[in-house]
C-alpha cells in the first residue's frame, strides 16, 4: 500500500472539520462547503464517500474514524481498514482506534496503547480515545504526555466521559499542555472546545454536530441527557455554548441577543428553532456559526489566536445570569470559564 494520501495532509495544518455519521451523506455534502475537511465516522464511511465521489462530489479533504473504541465495536482488520480509507481518497490514514481506560486495575497507558501501535500500518495516525482522568490526574497526565511524545506517529485524541470531558477542573490546561508540546496532535469528535485547541496549536480539530459526536463515552458507562427536554440543541454564539431550543424559548432578556447575526439566519431569532418543523434550518445554523467562529479564530495572527479565543469566551461569560427572571438563570459551564482565563 502506497499511502500516497498521507504525504502532505491538509488535516495536519491547523485546520478544522465537522464530524459526521456515514449515515448522513447529505450532511457530508453540506458541511464540506464550510470546513477544511470532513471526518466521517463508522465502518461504511469509505464506501459512502466513494459513492458521493461517483455522483460528482469533489468536496474537501476527508478522514475516516472507524470508532473501534466504542462499546461493542466490531473486530477490525487494520490493513483492510487502511486500504478502504486510501481507496476512498483519505487525507491521511487513521488507525481503527482504541480506548485507554483509567484505574488501578488496568494496564499502563503505554501497554494499552501498545496493541494499537502494533496493528497500525506504516504512516498512519494513531486514534486514542482516553478517559478524561488521563487529563485531570497529574500522575496519569505526565505518563500519557511522555508516551505520546515517544510515539513515532501523529496522534488523534478522542476525549471520553459521560458528560463534558473538558468540564473537569484542569482539563483545558492539560489539553493545552498537549497541543503546545506534541507536534501533529489532533482532537476528534469534540465540541467547540476544539476551536480552543486549534488556537493553542493543535494540528486539527473535528467538531461534532450532535450530542453523541461531541465526545466519546467510556465503553462501560452511559451518557446522560437533559431530563424532560428532547428539543433541538442550538449553538448560541453570544454564549459560546449549546442550549436546547426549549431552554432558549424560555428566555426573555436583552442580556444575550435573541438574534443570529450570521448569514444562516440574517438577524432572525434563534428561539424560532423550538418549532420542530425548523429542525433542518437549526442544523444549518449550528454548522454555519461554528464554522464562522473557527475561521475567525484561525484568521487571527498566529501569536494572537489563543487570546482571541479566550476573549470570545470571556465576553460570553459576562452575558450569563438571569435570562428574564430568576427561574431562567444560566451559569457558564466550567469548560467555558477555563477558556475565558486566557483572554
Amino acid at each position: 500500500m502506497s499511502l500516497i494520501t498521507t504525504r502532505s495532509p491538509v488535516t495536519l495544518r491547523q485546520t478544522f472539520s465537522f464530524y459526521v455519521s456515514a449515515r448522513r451523506p447529505e450532511v457530508i455534502r453540506r458541511v464540506s462547503e464550510l470546513a477544511d475537511a470532513v471526518v466521517v465516522c463508522g465502518s461504511s464511511g469509505p464506501s459512502v464517500v466513494q459513492d458521493l465521489r461517483a455522483q460528482g462530489w469533489d468536496g474537501v479533504a476527508v478522514l475516516f474514524d472507524r470508532g473501534a473504541y466504542v462499546a461493542n465495536a466490531s473486530p477490525v482488520n487494520p490493513v483492510a481498514w487502511a486500504d478502504e480509507q486510501e481507496s476512498a481518497g483519505a487525507d491521511r490514514i487513521l488507525s481503527p482506534g482504541c480506548f485507554v481506560a483509567w484505574g488501578d486495575r488496568v494496564p499502563s497507558f503505554e501497554d494499552q496503547v501498545g496493541a494499537e501501535l502494533e496493528r497500525m500500518v506504516s504512516g498512519a495516525t494513531m486514534v486514542l480515545s482516553i478517559d478524561h482522568r488521563w487529563l485531570t490526574k497529574s500522575a496519569g497526565f505526565d505518563t500519557m504526555k511522555v508516551a505520546l511524545r515517544q510515539i513515532d506517529a501523529p496522534a488523534a485524541l478522542v476525549l471520553a466521559d459521560t458528560g463534558d470531558p473538558l468540564g473537569h477542573p484542569g482539563a483545558v490546561n492539560a489539553l493545552i499542555a498537549l497541543t503546545t508540546t506534541i507536534q501533529g496532535l489532533s482532537v476528534l469528535r469534540t465540541d467547540h472546545g476544539g476551536i480552543g485547541a486549534l488556537a493553542f496549536r493543535a494540528a486539527h480539530a473535528s467538531l461534532g454536530l450532535t450530542t453523541g459526536h461531541r465526545h466519546a463515552v467510556p465503553p462501560d458507562e452511559h451518557a446522560y441527557a437533559k431530563p424532560n427536554d428532547r428539543s433541538k440543541r442550538i449553538f448560541v454564539a453570544d454564549l459560546m455554548d449549546w442550549f436546547t431550543s426549549q431552554t432558549i424559548a424560555g428566555w426573555s432578556t436583552t442580556r444575550s441577543s435573541p438574534s443570529c447575526r450570521y448569514e444562516c439566519c440574517r438577524g432572525a431569532r434563534v428561539d424560532r428553532f423550538f418549532d420542530e418543523r425548523l429542525a433542518d434550518q437549526a442544523d444549518i445554523h449550528n454548522e454555519t456559526v461554528l464554522a464562522a467562529i473557527a475561521n475567525e479564530v484561525l484568521r487571527a495572527p498566529t501569536e494572537s489566536q489563543r487570546r482571541y479565543f479566550g476573549a470570545m469566551c470571556a465576553r460570553a461569560v459576562e452575558k450569563y445570569g438571569p435570562m428574564g427572571n430568576l427561574v431562567n438563570e444560566i451559569v457558564p459551564k466550567r469548560q467555558l470559564t477555563q477558556w475565558a482565563q486566557f483572554a
